[in-house]
C-alpha cells in the first residue's frame, strides 16, 4: 500500500458556489496497475455511478477507455488499445482529459505533432466511438494541446484549455463543438491536465510541481480564478492527471487521478469540509 498524501485545502465551495475558507481530507485510495492502469491514467469523468477514464501510454503505442464503479472501485468496462481509425489515420495519438454529458463522453485528443488536437466523442455505455469529433484549429488552441474539457450541462457548453501558461479558456457548443468565444481569467495557471465543471465553476487539476499539487476554481461567467486546494504529495513520484467532483455519501467530494512511477493509478478521494467563513 503506498503512503498517503498529506493535503490542505485553501478554500472550498459551498452548495451556492461561494468560496469559503476550510481543510480537505483524503478519504481513500483505490490503485490500479497493468493495462487497467494503463487503460485509466489520463482523464478522469463521472455520471455519479461510474468513473470514466481515459489512458495513453506513446512509447507502447497504447491508447484505452475504462470504466469504473464509482462505490467498489471495480474496472466494469474497458477498451484497450482502442484509438478509432478516422482519428488515428490523421495522426492521433494521445488521449486527455474527458468530461461526461448526457450519456456521451467527451474526450481532448491530440495529434502526434501536436499541430490540431480535436474533441472526439464516445458512448458512455458501451465506451464505443460515436464518430463525431471536431479539429480545433489554431484560431482555439494555437498551441496544439488540449490537456482538458469540461461540460457545462445547465448552457449546452464545453469548455477547453491550455497545459502551459493558461491565461484564458474557450467555450464551444456542446452539441455541434463550434468555437463560441475565448474567455480571459484572472491568473495565469501552468501544467493543466484536468478540468470538470460543478455548480458553476470549472476545477483545473495542475501538475506544476513534482511534491505539491494544486486545484484551482475558475468562473466561467467572470473568469475570477482562485486556487482552492493544494496536497503535499510527499516522497512519491507523483504525476497529477484529470480530476471529477462527485458528493459521495463516504464525504468524498474531490476525486484526483495520480499517476505514481513506474506505473501504477491511484484515484484519490478528498473531502471538502467547512472549517470557517
Amino acid at each position: 500500500m503506498k503512503k498517503k498524501t498529506k493535503q490542505t485545502l485553501c478554500g472550498l465551495i459551498d452548495r451556492s458556489g461561494k468560496v469559503l475558507a476550510g481543510r480537505s481530507r483524503l478519504i481513500g485510495s483505490r490503485y490500479y496497475t497493468g493495462s487497467d492502469f494503463l487503460a485509466s491514467a489520463q482523464g478522469i469523468t463521472n455520471d455519479g455511478t461510474y468513473y470514466y477514464c481515459t489512458g495513453t501510454v506513446i512509447a507502447l503505442k497504447f491508447n484505452g477507455l475504462s470504466k469504473i464503479n464509482m462505490k467498489t472501485g471495480e474496472v466494469v468496462l474497458k477498451k484497450e488499445r482502442y484509438l478509432p481509425e478516422p482519428l488515428a489515420s490523421q495522426g492521433f495519438n494521445h488521449y486527455g482529459g474527458c468530461t461526461c454529458f448526457e450519456n456521451k463522453i467527451y474526450t481532448a485528443v491530440e495529434d502526434k505533432d501536436r499541430a490540431h488536437p480535436c474533441i472526439a466523442v464516445f458512448s458512455a455505455e458501451t465506451l464505443e466511438f460515436t464518430g463525431l469529433y471536431r479539429i480545433l484549429g489554431p484560431e482555439i488552441q494555437p498551441n496544439g494541446n488540449l490537456p482538458w474539457c469540461a461540460a457545462d450541462k445547465e448552457n449546452r457548453l464545453l469548455y477547453t484549455g491550455y497545459f502551459d501558461h493558461c491565461d484564458h479558456i474557450n467555450a464551444l457548443n456542446i452539441d455541434t463543438l463550434e468555437f463560441i468565444r475565448h474567455i480571459p481569467i484572472s491568473r495565469v495557471v501552468e501544467h493543466t491536465q484536468g478540468g470538470e465543471m460543478w455548480n458553476g465553476l470549472i476545477y483545473i487539476s495542475c501538475h506544476d510541481t513534482w511534491r505539491r499539487k494544486h486545484v484551482y476554481s475558475i468562473d466561467p461567467a467572470t473568469g475570477e480564478t482562485r486556487l482552492v486546494m493544494e496536497r503535499d504529495a510527499g516522497k512519491n513520484i507523483v504525476e497529477s492527471e484529470g480530476i471529477t467532483v462527485c458528493p459521495m455519501d463516504d464525504g468524498s467530494f474531490f476525486h484526483q487521478l495520480d499517476v505514481l512511477y513506474p506505473a501504477t493509478l491511484a484515484i484519490r478521494r478528498y473531502s471538502a469540509e467547512q472549517t470557517g467563513t
